[in-house]
Formats: structure tokens, C-alpha cells, sequence
């Protein structure tokens, strides 16, 4: 009797604790299925967003949420998803990209979102990190591979239209811009538009050796043939358009000034701006703590249009532009609600070859044109003289060429980012004078409309030396601003953060 007890003592508790074993399992069971679930869950709210990105490539500078969404073909499962904001940033605001996009450090020119997933009572994060082929992706960009229409007198009205519908509509008014012998664009290449090509002589090159430089000619390429290297040449890389302004910029700027600005940059510890502000007085300030610095119109409004052609540097003190020029060794956003005029070089530290070294970088933003600065005499008006040294001295009139600008650039060098929402990069008086050697761009250059920079056929303006700066890749200018529309954001991370995980 006592041994029947003792063995049925021992089966109960065996099975007491197989009993415990199998709830603990059949609970672990429970909470790990509902974590997978809630995963799974998680994955469904980015994979959503990322269809409504395909669908609007806009989405994203609305700062969508969505909230308690249930996933499709589940009862309980559900998700949630946020547009976290950039740093600094208290909350995602609509519209307004600097509240949304990384502006400096490694995550520069990214988004991320935050989608929550919901099941039983368990939860999982997952950040996504979306990047896209912005503008500093590429040496040189263009939507239209013609000349500004403003530029032209009478202006044309049907320019807005890439080469093969330009053919097709038998619209001639608006010129193409060919890439001639001795142009060399060193770095990666797109245009949405047709490429024009010099037919005759040396081609010239697009791309680097030993590069994996994309060459991306969305509407192909007519005339002659380019020397592409690096990683070759395709003509559906998709669109990428400019913002239509720069006036974002204006609310975070930390330094704001208004009407005619000269502004010299100047290396020291720390870096220094010495201004000219439109009523004349002159100041001296530190580079900007957040990097930022806009120079907008006066409530008057600029009163002058523009015109490459016989141009005047003075007349235009209501007028958002910004003259600069000068050194640098920290990292600068020269931004202009009209237009940026380089009046000198502007460079960084570099090796011997011209690369940029350091963590420094510039950026140069506005909304009309940056432009090289070119004075020419009123002489050389209407009829250039071509390969005249005249042509290109500074006039004895403060009305042609102000005096604290000198004469004219030879062999000029700007290490920045270029980027003119509206218009074009341009030399200020192309067609006038000799030429005036290389212009070098160590950086990237964007720009709605082709600008010239040359005469062509001999005079006047310069032959371009347009490098990449490798450091644009990962290190921008601050708050840089992206493309308005592209279909190429993509996700280039991934993470579950751990108070997000059970």
C-alpha cells in the first residue's frame, strides 16, 4: 500500500510538471507568434508606404501617418506608421523638407519612417531609411539641354519640352547647348533631356576612369558621339526636377540679410564672412552654428530681369542677390531668393591634383541663376570682339563693373555644390572677349535650364572642367535641398529598436 502511494505521489507530480512545462510552452508559443505576427505587421505598414511613395513621389513631404490600420487578410493584426523628424526638428512638418530630410553627417539627404506593428498584445518598430539619386549624386545635372528662354530676347514661349517633342513640334526658337571638344565632365552625368554632342573633332568625355560614374542621357544623345567612361551610359535612369524655389531656406537660415549682399569667405579659427550689406556698412561675422545664410529681396522687390548679355553689377540693391568669393574650412549653405554671383574663386583644402580634403563643403543655392562674373566694356556691345583682351577688362565706369570685383576670372576654381532651382549656371557676357581658360568645378552642379559658359567656335567664356567631389556622397552642405520629385527614393536601412521589440 504504501509503495502504490509513494509511486502514485511521484506520477502526479510528473505529470503536474509536465503540465507546467507544456503551458510555459504553449505561452512562449503564444507570445512569440504574436511578436512574429506584429513583425510581420510592422513590415506590411513599410510596404505600404513604399507603394504610396510609387504611386506620389511626393508622399513623403507631406509627413503621412496612419494609425490602426488593419493588415489585409488579418483579423487582428495591425500597423501604424510616422515620418519621424530630421534632427533638431521637434515634429514632421508638410512641405517643408529641412523638418523631414538629414542635413549633415552621414545620414545627409535621407527620411526616416517609424512603422509599428500590432498583434495580440505585442508590439514591433521597424525604422526605415529612405535615400534617393539627389542632385549632389552628380557632377553636372540639367532638366532642359537648352538655353534659358529669359536669356533670349524675344523670350520663347514653348521651350518646356525635351528634345523628341521639340522635333516632333518643329519648335526651333529654343537652342540647344552642345558639349564641345574639350569639354571634360569628370564624375556622374544626368539629364532628363537629349544631350547635343559636337559632331566634329575630339569628343568630349563624360565620366571617369577606374570610376563606377553613371552616365544617364534620358533622351539619349544626337550630333556625334560622346567618350563615356566609368560605369557606362543608359537612357532611362527616370526624372529628377528641381525644387521650384529655395525660399525654405529663408525660415531656418540662422543668418538672413536682405538686398544686394557681398559676402568673402575667410579661413581662420573660427571661419569668418566679411560682409558688405546693401546700404554699404560692413560687418564681420562667424560662419552660421547651423551653416545656414540667405540673402532675400526687400519688401520693394528686385526691379531688374536679368540678361547674360552686357551685364551690369550695380542697380540692384532691392534685389536678393548674393556676390561671393574666398576660403573656407567649415561647412557653408550660401543661399539667394534671386541669384548667386561668384566673384572669385572659392575653395577649400585640396591635394595637388584640385580634389577637396577635409570635412568641409559649400553649397550655393538660388532661385534665378548662379552666375561667373564676367564685366565687358559698352564697346563690345552688339558686336563682340572676339579674342579681345578689351573685352573682358573692367570699365572705368562704376555702372559697368564695380571696383571691388577687379576684372574678369581666368582659370577659376569653386569647390561647391551648385544648385539654381529655377534656371541655370551661366558666365555673366559669354559671348564677349577671349577666353578665358578652364572653369573648374570641384563639386556638383543642377540646374533647371542649360546655361552657357561659352561662346563656342572660338571666343568668349570658358571651357569646362567639371570634377566630381567624392566627398558629396556622404558628406552634403547644410540643409542642401532635394529633388521635389523623383521615383528613386529608396530604403537603404532597416532597424528594430529594442523598446520596440515585445
Amino acid at each position: 500500500m504504501i509503495f502504490a502511494l509513494v509511486v502514485l505521489l511521484v506520477g502526479s507530480l510528473l505529470t503536474a510538471a509536465a503540465f507546467a512545462a507544456a503551458t510555459e510552452d504553449i505561452a512562449l508559443t503564444r507570445t512569440y507568434t504574436s511578436q512574429q505576427s506584429a513583425y510581420a505587421a510592422a513590415v506590411a505598414g513599410v510596404n505600404e508606404y513604399k507603394y504610396q511613395m510609387s504611386a506620389n513621389p511626393n508622399y513623403w513631404n507631406t509627413c503621412p501617418s496612419a494609425t490602426g490600420v488593419k493588415v489585409p487578410g488579418s483579423s487582428e493584426e495591425t500597423y501604424s506608421v510616422k515620418t519621424l523628424p530630421a534632427t533638431g526638428h521637434a515634429k514632421c512638418e508638410s512641405g517643408k523638407q529641412a523638418t523631414i530630410v538629414e542635413a549633415s553627417g552621414s545620414a545627409s539627404g535621407t527620411f526616416r519612417i517609424e512603422s509599428t506593428g500590432k498583434a495580440g498584445n505585442k508590439e514591433r518598430s521597424i525604422v526605415a531609411t529612405f535615400t534617393h539619386p539627389g542632385f549632389i549624386n552628380y557632377v553636372f545635372l540639367s532638366n532642359y539641354e537648352i538655353e534659358d528662354p529669359v536669356t533670349k530676347s524675344p523670350e520663347p514661349s514653348d521651350c518646356e519640352h525635351y528634345y523628341k517633342e521639340r522635333q516632333e513640334k518643329g519648335i526651333k526658337d529654343c537652342p540647344a547647348i552642345e558639349w564641345i571638344n574639350g569639354d571634360h565632365v569628370e564624375g556622374p552625368f544626368h539629364t532628363n533631356d537629349s544631350a547635343a554632342i559636337q559632331a566634329s573633332g575630339e569628343a568630349p568625355t563624360f565620366g571617369r576612369e577606374g570610376h563606377n560614374d553613371a552616365i544617364e542621357m534620358n533622351g539619349g544623345h544626337y550630333g556625334g558621339t560622346p567618350a563615356i567612361r566609368g560605369k557606362g551610359y543608359t537612357e532611362s535612369a527616370g526624372t529628377l526636377l528641381p525644387p521650384e524655389t529655395d525660399s525654405e531656406l529663408l525660415e531656418g537660415a540662422e543668418y538672413k540679410f536682405t538686398g544686394r549682399t557681398i559676402i568673402e569667405l575667410k579661413t581662420g579659427t573660427p571661419n569668418t564672412m566679411a560682409i558688405t550689406l546693401s546700404s554699404g556698412a560692413k560687418e564681420t561675422k562667424n560662419f552660421p552654428k547651423n551653416g545656414v545664410v540667405f540673402v532675400q529681396d526687400s519688401a520693394k522687390g528686385c526691379p531688374i530681369k536679368y540678361t547674360p548679355f552686357l551685364t551690369k553689377y550695380t542697380g540692384d540693391t532691392e534685389c536678393g542677390n548674393v556676390y561671393v568669393k574666398g576660403s573656407y574650412t567649415e561647412s557653408l549653405t550660401i543661399a539667394a531668393a534671386n541669384d548667386v554671383i561668384i566673384v572669385g574663386s572659392l575653395t577649400t583644402t585640396s591635394e595637388a591634383s584640385g580634389q577637396p580634403t577635409g570635412a568641409a563643403t559649400l553649397g550655393l543655392i538660388a532661385t534665378n541663376f548662379v552666375r561667373v562674373y564676367h564685366p565687358v566694356k559698352e564697346s563690345c556691345s552688339g558686336k563682340c570682339e572676339a579674342n579681345s583682351v578689351t573685352c573682358n577688362a573692367e570699365n572705368a565706369t562704376a555702372a559697368e563693373a564695380p571696383k571691388e570685383f577687379g576684372v574678369s576670372l581666368e582659370n577659376p576654381v569653386i569647390d561647391a555644390a551648385i544648385l539654381s532651382t529655377k534656371h541655370s549656371w551661366i558666365v555673366d557676357n559669354f559671348t564677349c572677349g577671349k577666353n578665358l581658360g578652364y572653369l573648374y568645378v570641384w563639386g556638383s552642379i543642377a540646374q533647371f535650364w542649360r546655361g552657357r559658359v561659352t561662346k563656342g567656335g572660338g571666343g568668349g567664356g570658358y571651357y569646362k572642367s567639371y570634377n566630381y567631389d567624392d566627398r558629396l556622397a556622404t558628406n552634403q552642405p547644410p540643409s542642401f535641398l532635394a529633388p521635389s520629385t523623383t521615383g528613386g527614393w529608396h530604403i537603404t536601412r532597416e532597424t528594430a529598436p529594442q523598446n520596440g521589440c515585445c
